[in-house]
């Protein structure tokens, strides 16, 4: 069965290359999602990321998503996320 994303938040993040590998994502991620957490209450999140963006998942991982689907996104290969309450 696939997961239903309908209405789900979607948690998503750039940055320019020269902040690449500096470990910000993981902070502001981390802190958006707390700030999220406090004001709405924790609730499921989604995020859907390239399978090649290795940074990215391991930014998603270190706050909490965890691998639902692999599928195709605008034709293209994706993993979709979620980070459950």
């Amino acid at each position: 069965m696939v997961p239903s994303i309908e209405g789900v938040p979607e948690a998503g993040w750039a940055l320019a290359p020269s902040a690449h590998g500096q470990g910000f994502a993981s902070e502001v991620v981390g802190r958006a999602l707390a700030w999220g957490d406090e004001a709405f209450g924790r609730a499921r999140t989604v995020c859907i990321i390239d399978p090649e963006n290795t940074a990215s998942l391991n930014v998603a991982a270190k706050c909490g998503y965890r691998e639902v689907l692999r599928t195709t996104y605008h034709d293209d290969a994706t993993i979709l996320l979620e980070r459950q309450p």
